[in-house]
C-alpha cells in the first residue's frame, strides 16, 4: 500500500488538466471508447487509436451491469444499450435437471434491477456511435508501439511510422498492455490451471424463459447459459469442449463461436506513473464469473475522466486500485467454489449454498455485489 500511495501522491510531471491538454488513448475497446466519450463530454479533445481495423466479431464480454448503465446515461449511451440489449431478470440454479433455487435480480433496490446481456461487439458499436455524437472518432489500424519523455511531454511512436505528442497518455490496451510494459510496471498475480469453454449458439429448442440464465451443476463440471436474445445465447463450461457438455434440453442449430480460456488474477501495483494512466484489463484481470471485467474497466475510465476534469488525476490509483483488488477477490471466491472437486466443495454446491441463496432476504443482501452496486457511488451523478 505504501508504494501505491507514494506513486499516487508523486506530482512530478503531473499537471493541471486544462481543456487544451493533449490526451492520447491507446486502445479503443469499451474502456478506451468510454474514456474518449467522458473526456469529450467534459470539453477535452482526446485522440484515440486502436490496432484493429474494425470492431471484433468475437465478443468475450457479455454482461452490462446497473453501475455501467448509470455511468453511461449522461453521455446518451445507456438508452441505446437498453434498446439493443436483452434483459436477464433471474437465474435458475439446478442439479442436473432438478431445480435448486431461483435468484431474482428484480429484488434489487435499483431502477436497473437486471443484467443487460449484449455482445461486446455490439456494445462497442453503441459506444463508437456515442463518441461520434460527441464529435470524436477512432483511428483504426493504428497501434501505440512505445513512448518516451520529450520536453515535458510524451513522444509516442505509432505502428504506421508516424509519431504523436501528448501531455497525457491513457493505456486502455488490454491485458498485454504495451503502455504498462513501457512504464516498467509489473502485473503480479497468478493464472489458474483449469481450462474453461464457451460457445455462442443458435437454438432450435430451449425450454426455459429467455429472460432467465440457467446454471446446471453436474458431478465434475458446471454448465451456465446466458441468453442474448430469443433463440440465441452463450454456454459457458468449467471444462473445455462446451458443445459436448450441453444440457440435454438444448437443441443447437448453429455454433456462431466456440473458444477455450484460462482465468488469471492479476493487478498492476499502481494504475499511474507521472501523466500515464492504466484502465481496464491493462490494470487488472480476473474471473469472468459475475460479468464484472468490462464493467470495471468502464468504471475506471469514467472515474479517470472526472478526476482529470477536477484537477485531481493524482488520486486515480487511490480511488480505483482498492476497487479492483476487491473485485479480484469477489470473483475468485465463487469461481473456486464452482471448479473445486473436493467432497466438501460438492456438498457446498449441492446442499449448503442453494439452501442459503434461495432465501429472499439473503438475495437482497448480496444483490448489490452481484450487480456491481457495491463500488463507491460516482460523486458526479
Amino acid at each position: 500500500m505504501a508504494n501505491r500511495r507514494n506513486s499516487c501522491n508523486d506530482r512530478v510531471g503531473i499537471m493541471q488538466q486544462g481543456k487544451d491538454t493533449e490526451i492520447f488513448i491507446a486502445g479503443s475497446g469499451p474502456v478506451g471508447l468510454t474514456a474518449a466519450i467522458e473526456l469529450r463530454r467534459r470539453g477535452y479533445s482526446p485522440r484515440a487509436v486502436d490496432p484493429d481495423l474494425e470492431v471484433s466479431r468475437q465478443s468475450r464480454a457479455l454482461a452490462i451491469n446497473p453501475r455501467t448503465l448509470d455511468l453511461l446515461e449522461q453521455s446518451g449511451a445507456t438508452e441505446e444499450l437498453l434498446a439493443a440489449g436483452h434483459r436477464i431478470n433471474r437465474l435458475l440454479v439446478r442439479h442436473n435437471s432438478q431445480p435448486l433455487f431461483y435468484f431474482n435480480l428484480n429484488l434489487a433496490r435499483h431502477r436497473f434491477n437486471f443484467l443487460l446481456s449484449l455482445p461486446q461487439s455490439r456494445t462497442e458499436e453503441v459506444l463508437a456511435s456515442t463518441l461520434a455524437r460527441h464529435g470524436g472518432t477512432v483511428e483504426r489500424g493504428t497501434a501505440l508501439e512505445g513512448f518516451k519523455a520529450a520536453g515535458g511531454k510524451m513522444e509516442i511512436g505509432l505502428s504506421n511510422g508516424s509519431s504523436a505528442v501528448a501531455n497525457i497518455l491513457i493505456g486502455a490496451d488490454g491485458s498485454h498492455s504495451t503502455v504498462r510494459k513501457s512504464l516498467g510496471l509489473g502485473f503480479p498475480g497468478e493464472s489458474a490451471e483449469q481450462v474453461f469453454g464457451l460457445a455462442d449458439v443458435e437454438l432450435d429448442a430451449w425450454p426455459f424463459p429467455w429472460d432467465q440464465g440457467v446454471a446446471t451443476l453436474r458431478e465434475d463440471h458446471v454448465v451456465a447459459f446466458i441468453p442474448m436474445r430469443e433463440g440465441f445465447g452463450r454456454f459457458i463450461t468449467t471444462k473445455p469442449g462446451t458443445m459436448n457438455l450441453l444440457p440435454t434440453e438444448a437443441k443447437p442449430s448453429r455454433v456462431v463461436w466456440e473458444s477455450e480460456f484460462r482465468i488469471s488474477y492479476r493487478q498492476a501495483e499502481t494504475y499511474q506513473k507521472g501523466n500515464v494512466y492504466l484502465a481496464g484489463d491493462a490494470a487488472h484481470i480476473h474471473s469472468p464469473v459475475g460479468g464484472r471485467g468490462m464493467n470495471l474497466g468502464i468504471e475506471d475510465a469514467c472515474w479517470l475522466a472526472w478526476l482529470m476534469s477536477q484537477g485531481r488525476a493524482s488520486e486515480y490509483t487511490l480511488h480505483r486500485h482498492p476497487v479492483g483488488e476487491k473485485v479480484l477477490k469477489l470473483t475468485a471466491q465463487p469461481t473456486n467454489l464452482l471448479t473445486a472437486s473436493s467432497p466438501t466443495a460438492k456438498i457446498l454446491r449441492r446442499w449448503v449454498v442453494p439452501n442459503v441463496l434461495g432465501l429472499n432476504w439473503v438475495q437482497k443482501r448480496i444483490l448489490p455485489s452481484m450487480l456491481a452496486l457495491d463500488t463507491p457511488p460516482p460523486p458526479w451523478l
